[in-house]
């Protein structure tokens, strides 16, 4: 079979490798993927390559099922050996008379088909003129995205040379494995297609998650080519594919369907999956995933196998209360969003969601926001001012699909009473449900949001159609299916009855209260739910810096902000970032110029005499501790513009620097004339760079808490210090008077690129780990201004009660930075 429009011979033949009986993945080069099997794209990408024969070649037992495939598209089908593979190319190639050989396997559907191509003109070009070369392929392509070639007079030669089971069971190691026989060439592909860190191909349940995402992202062609290069690399690059979401709602009988029609619909808008087990206990299950695949949702995006460690998930629960075993099974080092969540296991989520106002769950949510609810675009003309049952003509009675606590009937029969004129609609899934009149009974209302609007009143209880029903300008009164529902429809101002109270006084009552339109909750946001799902997927999780991820599992929470989470070490006591969804901060020159003057009024260089005079007040807090130390070696590590290495050297002291900043290196070297490096410590050769082995002095100013990897940090420290030797440094402390007295804004202000936040009385454990004594620990920074009292009195600097407090603040050390001084201590 020859290439489709080209009638120029090649003398090429496409050889793609097909078999259905993986093991990891059975049967998935015929997996569904965009409305066509994972075959059908790859075999689409290779009739892009022009060529003389186009094959699959697979084994007896998977031949029946391919054909189909391979004849939609063109292809022969070829049947061999399933073990030994290298005799079932061998077999083909003998049929055929070409002689050059391009091989692309099943699984592989995001195809580079232009690399492709270059390399099959470049194989050629190194086969004219008397020149040889027996195999090549482009390195450095995602993985999943290449194809060799070879000469097939060279894999039959090789196929009778080699017994090895490995050749037999592949096709190229018969040849790149005896390159004392062969001319193997493996050529860095050119830039516009190496990405090594990239995968496109499916081996796993992961990877097949991953094309679904890539097809979902990019869609159909429609024309039945395939991606392009640019297409794929584009895709690999959107978040919905990098961090994709994996929506795990609550499918359990008595938890009601709200969970699962919240996460649904966010998947609809975000391409992620919702998992639902197989043994889900939610009767409208099934029911609910029909009404959102009508409205978009993809039955792919349903899944019922969580994906191995390998997928870069990120899980948003929406479970009310997650099970250890759902916990459990999400995996370690995953991001967990939890959304209203009030198990024991809130505490081990990255990041806390709070949609649904709720009552004090005994936990610091990240977000609270009832903005985020969606809300209905179908919105009544206000009917405020209207009382009691004037105006009321339809009705909806809705307690959830399951309706846990039985109340549906006997609302029905209330509201019938109340209103006996009125139409009532009861969403309901019993099957009897008694003879009343103008009541119509469904299981479920498709869309239930936009159809609100229709009605006057709603009788539900707390929750989501709540919410929206009072978003859609209906009145509104909750019944109460639990104790702690009857709590919050009074705390945010509902109209409700109380438990074992369903009579017409106190329905009447209801409807007359000015409650029936509430209004305590505050609806508006410019944030959607969608929104901060995406940013907050794209954040980053980080260990202990200290203890690198040795502990089994994450110290409790200290603090939540809108974008972090900080908690506090379970092994080491140190406090650290452990989420953020902040950018992350590059020190270049914009840091030492733009950044620093927005944060303290000037640039780094009009600030330099300042910090000088503090290097000065620095290096003689070391001279106290060291004694005597002129002529000694000091390295700043994180040494900015200079200003202490300046102070170093006035003071009699061989100053060395390193900082990560280009801009800051020069303008020590060439500005100050004092020997720095670019470096990335501790990744530093300082006998190298500076010829010596170890300093006399160390020094870190507000550059420690940067450092993700602490231990091999204050490690090298300790290697490159002498014993008896000075290492000090200065960070923001955690017992200052901002983070004692507002500690929420504390964290909140502190620095994404902030790993750690030292307590200066919890310091002295971590630190002799690695050898090193607390001679001295000073508490600066003081402001008084940051005092509440100072504040409530309006104190102005120079005033008696502000040298008060800037003295108080000295003596209890509530200065919100603090320098601490060690010596090295002989091991």
């Amino acid at each position: 079979m020859t290439d489709r429009g080209v009638n120029m011979k090649t003398d090429r033949i496409v050889i793609v490798q097909c078999r259905l009986s993986s093991t990891r993945l059975p049967g998935k080069a015929l997996l569904p993927l965009g409305g066509k099997a994972v075959l059908d794209w790859v075999l689409a990408a290779m009739s892009k390559i022009p060529a003389d024969y186009r094959y699959v070649a697979t084994d007896e037992d998977s031949y029946a099922k391919i054909l189909p495939v391979c004849e939609r598209n063109n292809f022969r089908c070829f049947k061999g050996s399933l073990s030994d593979v290298l005799q079932r190319f061998v077999s083909l190639l003998q049929t055929v008379d070409a002689s050059t050989v391009i091989r692309a396997t099943a699984d592989n559907p995001f195809l580079f088909y232009e690399a492709a191509e270059e390399s099959v003109r470049e194989f050629e070009e190194r086969n004219k003129g008397g020149n040889r070369c027996d195999y090549l392929t482009f390195s450095g392509l995602p993985h999943g995205s290449g194809v060799e070639i070879f000469r097939a007079d060279s894999l039959i030669n090789a196929a009778e040379q080699t017994s090895e089971p490995y050749d037999h069971e592949h096709v190229g190691p018969a040849l790149y494995n005896h390159q004392d026989k062969f001319k193997c060439d493996f050529i860095a592909a050119p830039e516009r297609y190496n990405h090594p860190e990239l995968r496109t191909t499916i081996d796993t349940y992961s990877d097949y998650l991953r094309a679904q995402s890539v097809v979902r992202y990019l869609g159909n062609n429609g024309d039945g080519n395939p991606y392009d290069f640019h297409q794929i690399l584009d895709a690999l690059s959107a978040r919905s594919v990098r961090n994709p979401l994996i929506f795990v709602p609550s499918v359990d009988k008595g938890h009601g369907t709200g969970h699962l029609h919240r996460c649904l619909s966010e998947a609809v808008r975000t391409g992620g999956f919702v998992y639902v087990p197989d043994d889900a206990t939610l009767a409208e299950t099934s029911g609910v995933i029909r009404a959102y695949e009508e409205r978009g949702l993809e039955k792919n995006q349903v899944i019922s196998s969580l994906p191995d460690d390998s997928y870069p998930a990120v899980f948003v629960t929406d479970a009310f209360r997650l099970s250890a075993e759902t916990f459990s099974a999400l995996g370690a080092g995953k991001i967990i969003i939890s959304m209203d969540e009030s198990s024991d296991f809130a505490d081990e989520s990255d990041y806390l969601l709070d949609v649904i106002p709720s009552a004090s769950l005994g936990r610091e949510p990240n977000l609270s926001d009832p903005g985020l609810i969606e809300k209905p675009s179908n919105v009544r003309q206000s009917q405020a001012g209207k009382g009691g049952a004037q105006g009321i003509r339809s009705v909806l009675v809705c307690l959830g699909g399951e309706d846990p606590a039985g109340l549906t009937l006997p609302a029905v029969r209330l509201v019938s009473q109340c209103l006996p004129g009125a139409a009532i609609t009861a969403v309901c899934g019993l099957s009897d449900h008694g003879d009343f009149k103008n009541v119509t009974f469904t299981p479920m209302i498709n869309n239930l949001r936009e159809r609100l609007f229709e009605f006057d009143l709603v009788v539900t209880h707390y929750g989501l159609t709540a919410f929206e029903a009072t978003c859609a300008g209906c009145r509104v009164i909750l019944l109460p299916t639990t104790r702690l529902h009857s709590a919050l429809a009074k705390k945010y101002g509902y109209a409700s009855l109380r438990k074992n109270a369903l009579k017409k006084s106190a329905f009447q009552k209801a409807l007359c209260s000015r409650n029936i339109y509430p209004s305590k909750i505050n609806f508006s946001s410019g944030r959607t739910l969608t929104s901060v799902l995406e940013k907050v997927s794209d954040g980053r999780r980080f260990s202990c810096p200290v203890c690198a991820g040795k502990s089994d599992k994450p110290g409790p929470a200290i603090a939540r902000t809108a974008s972090k989470t900080y908690r506090r070490c379970a092994q080491c006591g140190m406090v650290y970032l452990s989420f953020s969804c902040e950018e992350e901060m590059q020190y270049q020159k914009s840091y030492f110029f733009e950044d620093y003057k927005k944060q303290y009024g000037r640039t780094y260089e009009e600030d330099f005499d300042a910090i000088k005079s503090q290097g000065i007040r620095r290096l003689e807090n070391i001279r106290r501790i060291a004694g005597y130390f002129s002529e000694k070696n000091i390295l700043d590590v994180g040494c900015a513009f200079g200003p202490f290495l300046a102070a170093a050297s006035e003071a009699g002291l061989r100053p060395f620097g390193t900082d990560i900043s280009d801009d800051a290196v020069e303008y020590v070297q060439k500005k100050l004339g004092i020997p720095a490096v670019r470096s990335v410590f501790p990744d530093m050769d300082a006998q190298g760079e500076f010829g010596i082995h170890q300093f006399d002095i160390i020094t870190m100013w507000f550059v420690i808490e940067h450092f993700k990897n602490l231990d091999e940090v204050l490690g090298k420290v300790s290697e490159i210090l002498k014993n008896d030797g000075i290492f000090a440094f200065s960070t923001p402390s955690a017992q200052g008077v901002s983070a004692t007295r507002d500690r929420k804004s504390f964290f909140e202000k502190s620095p994404s690129d902030h790993f750690t936040v030292w307590e200066p009385s919890k310091c002295e454990p971590i630190l002799m780990k690695y050898g090193f004594k607390v001679e001295k620990i000073v508490s600066t920074g003081h402001h008084p201004e940051r005092f509440p009292l100072i504040r409530k009195k309006g104190a102005q600097k120079g005033s008696l009660l502000w040298r008060l407090t800037d003295r108080f603040s000295r003596i209890m050390r509530l200065g919100d930075t603090v320098e601490i001084y060690c010596r090295k201590i002989q091991k």
